[in-house]
Formats: C-alpha cells, structure tokens, sequence
C-alpha cells in the first residue's frame, strides 16, 4: 500500500512529495518529466531499495521514446540498478518484492546489469509479456532461467 504523502490527491509527483523519499530520492535524477512520474512508482522505489538496503540508481523514468512497452510514456515505469548487487541477485530481490508487476531484466548494460520495473495492474503480473530479459543483441526474449543463464553466462 501507498504510505501517505503530503499531497496524496494527484497521483503524479508533486514538489511536497520529495521530502518524503529524500535523501534516496531526489527530482534531479533521470526521471525525465519527473511531474508525470506515480508517486506510487517513485515510493515503491523507496520501499525496494530498503528492502535491499542498497543505493537504487534511476536510469529513466517517464519516456516517450525509445521503449517498446505503454508503461515509460504513462510515468509508470523505470528503468534502474542497485549499486554493487549482481543483476541476477537484483532480479530475484525485485521478484520477492511485492510492489511491481512487470519486470525486465538487462544483463548487458553498463556500468552494471539492471533491470526495468513497473506498475501496470496487478492483474496482468502474470501475463506472458510481464517477465522478459533483453539479450546481448537487444532482443527482447521471453524471461526463463534457461534464457536467463544464458544471456548471463554471454555477458
């Protein structure tokens, strides 16, 4: 659930809603129009990087371009890393991690893999297209541990 914010109407970040997640979380980070952002998936964020007890590094937020999937351009999704975790160990934390509902895993970015979380409706978590990992090639594959190990082992 939500925690409560000092501007809990809007369901976009507004400026009183940094001082809720500061200092983990500021606006100057690559969110993007960080004003069409959900606060749900900025607090989320918050949640999970305590549940890691590591830095979460944002790499993008709300996007128009450059992503295939609806959630970047509705400010519902982001992609990011937790500082010094492998990207395997990071996939497995976000999927114990009760807070998003699509998740991407990319082994081969630099400086580290990451990975691409989102908040569509819980009831389309289970969908076929709600897990995926992005291959060497740029490919978007379909996630399973067979798939996994092997873009690991490639990278």
């Amino acid at each position: 659930m939500l925690p409560m914010t000092p501007d809990s109407k809007s369901p976009f970040m507004t400026d009183k809603d940094w001082s809720a997640v500061a200092p983990f979380f500021t606006p100057e980070e690559n969110w993007g129009d960080w004003r069409k952002v959900h606060k749900e998936l900025i607090f989320n964020l918050l949640a999970f990087r305590r549940f890691v007890n590591r830095p979460v590094v944002i790499l993008n937020a709300y996007e128009l371009t450059g992503h295939t999937g609806e959630y970047h351009p509705k400010g519902m999704a982001a992609d990011f890393y937790v500082k010094g975790m492998n990207v395997v160990d990071q996939f497995i934390a976000l999927t114990r991690f009760d807070g998003f509902n699509g998740i991407g895993i990319y082994p081969h970015w630099r400086p580290q893999g990451g990975l691409h979380g989102d908040i569509r409706p819980k009831e389309n978590r289970f969908d076929p297209d709600a897990r995926w990992i992005r291959d060497k090639a740029g490919n978007y594959i379909a996630l399973t541990w067979e798939n996994l190990l092997k873009e690991v082992k490639n990278g």
